[in-house]
């Protein structure tokens, strides 16, 4: 990766900067951007973070934000770390998250259901076992010569052993099924009771109902407060309010032992959560630590006002955009995504990158397939088995164009660029909502620095841009004609939107040398010299 502005206090080496995400790090573009400017203006670099999942292991964990990788196509797998950069991956165990799917507490609505995972887990590999105990048995009196009164009891008694195991395996899936019933309740609290609980935890809580409601923050406390405290670094840069909490609650205690801790609370766009326990949550969380942070940056202008009127900020907080570094035109690498699709040089090909969930709007992309005879489509994802993934491909083998999509994983953040390089235009058709139109995608960012044209939806920010620079066309946020449209307009005439970027210092702008200057200003400011 390309060095960062330098900067004119250098501080010593000894000077310790902690980078901590409660995501998984090898799909966190910014948190790995953050601790590579970081070491380029010469401190020392700590980067912590959520391990990933590992083949004999579970995924990370729903408690992890959602979206938190804010922007980039990094990989999802555990990749190298930055040169120059210690790099610590934490297993976080949710254990306090999981204890209400785990014990459901199912009485009154589901009276039969079990009490525990541990039960309903004991009991359906019983059945199982039982049945092909059964199996066996009866393959053995078929096999095995038995005299005919013999032959007959036997078979006697086989049958009147599936008869109990008949009665047994329906009461035992009765009672399986309520139990998973009351699992699925305590996943997704969506009721009206759920939620009248909920306003009730945050009326006679206040700002500790995030205790209560998402009791996963202390999960990651449990697992990232040990480590903050072996590390004792002088500055946490908390990626996010989950890990605003765990840094502030580091800091407290570093200062207790003489040690002088910095937070600084790095603010991706806010998105909604799940349901509104997690929102709830997640806003008292906010509330209680937003104003403890030594400094605040964030992705955009707009969002930065919107962060210092909410939380009463004494100054308004710096700005950092999630872009690429500046680097050489990218080439079309062997591995690069036309390559991976293997599909020829005057193919059309499309690129989406990210999760597709509802509000990106990738089924506007699917929609349109049919009515762009030859233009293949890409998705580059975190997870190619995502349910929202599967939706797709049925859709699109719907209207018969499964062949022309093409779905690959996530690469390392250094080489997004280059990979995305070989297509032919980049597309950003997120739905019409709040937290889409104050900023900047860094997916837009990444087309950019890939040479892509671009075709966004109108949502304020992105319009914006793409009608200032020339580099794409912009259509009704969810009208697949429209998308049709301006997704023809481009093909028709690639260069002129190319032509673009060409103009003098609009990339240099869009760069993270450029954007992480004023980051590295704010260390500055709250470190000082130090010996």
């Amino acid at each position: 990766m390309a060095g960062t502005l330098p900067n004119p206090t250098r501080p010593p080496r000894t000077t310790h900067i902690a980078v901590l995400s409660t995501a998984v790090l090898d799909g966190d573009s910014r948190a790995r951007r953050v601790a590579t400017a970081a070491r380029d203006a010469g401190y020392r670099v700590t980067l912590i973070g959520r391990a990933g999942p590992t083949p004999d292991g579970p995924a990370p964990s729903a408690s992890a934000p959602r979206g938190a990788a804010p922007g980039g196509t990094g990989a999802p797998r555990e990749a190298t770390a930055p040169p120059g950069v210690a790099v610590r991956h934490i297993r976080v165990r949710d254990v306090l998250r999981t204890h209400r799917e785990r014990r459901p507490h199912p009485v009154p609505r589901w009276p039969l259901a079990y009490r525990s995972a541990e039960a309903y887990d004991h009991r359906t590999a019983q059945l199982a076992a039982a049945r092909a105990l059964l199996a066996t048995r009866g393959a053995e009196l078929a096999l095995v010569h038995r005299p005919l009164p013999l032959l007959a009891a036997a078979r006697t008694a086989y049958i009147l052993a599936w008869l109990r195991h008949g009665l047994r395996a329906g009461w035992v899936r009765v009672r399986a099924a309520q139990h998973r019933a009351a699992v699925r309740r305590r996943r997704h609290p969506t009721t009206r009771l759920d939620n009248l609980l909920t306003a009730a935890t945050r009326l006679l809580l206040g700002r500790r109902a995030w205790r209560r409601l998402d009791p996963g923050l202390l999960d990651e406390e449990v697992a990232f407060g040990p480590v903050l405290d072996t590390v004792r670094p002088h500055l946490i840069h908390a990626l996010g309010h989950r890990a605003l909490g765990v840094a502030i609650r580091a800091a407290l205690r570093a200062e207790a032992s003489g040690h002088r801790i910095e937070v600084v609370w790095d603010v991706p766009p806010r998105t909604p959560e799940a349901d509104r326990r997690a929102q709830a949550a997640a806003e008292a969380h906010e509330r209680t630590f937003a104003r403890e942070a030594d400094g605040v940056v964030t992705v955009g202008d707009r969002l930065a006002a919107e962060l210092r009127a909410r939380h009463g900020l004494s100054a308004t907080p710096t700005v950092a955009r999630n872009t690429p570094p500046l680097t050489e035109p990218p080439e079309h690498p062997a591995g690069g995504v036309r390559a991976r699709c293997r599909l020829a040089a005057d193919v059309p090909l499309l690129v989406h990158t990210g999760p597709v969930t509802p509000d990106r709007g990738a089924a506007t992309v699917v929609e349109a397939l049919p009515k762009l005879y030859d233009l293949h489509a890409a998705f580059v994802v975190p997870d190619p088995a995502d349910a929202e993934l599967a939706a797709l491909r049925e859709r699109a083998a719907q209207l018969g164009v499964h062949a022309r999509l093409h779905v690959l994983p996530y690469v390392p953040v250094e080489e997004v660029p280059a990979f995305l390089a070989s297509a032919d235009i980049g597309v950003l058709p997120v739905r019409q909502l709040p937290y889409h139109q104050p900023v900047l995608a860094s997916r837009y960012f990444e087309y950019a620095h890939a040479r892509l044209p671009v075709v966004v939806s109108d949502v304020r920010a992105m319009a914006a841009a793409t009608l200032e620079l020339g580099n794409g066309e912009v259509f009704r946020a969810g009208d697949t004609a429209d998308f049709v449209r301006a997704v023809g307009a481009i093909l028709t005439n690639p260069r002129r939107y190319r032509k673009s970027y060409d103009r003098a210092d609009v990339l240099r702008q869009w760069s993270w040398q450029t954007e992480s200057a004023p980051l590295l200003d704010l260390y500055t400011r709250l470190l000082g010299p130090r010996r």
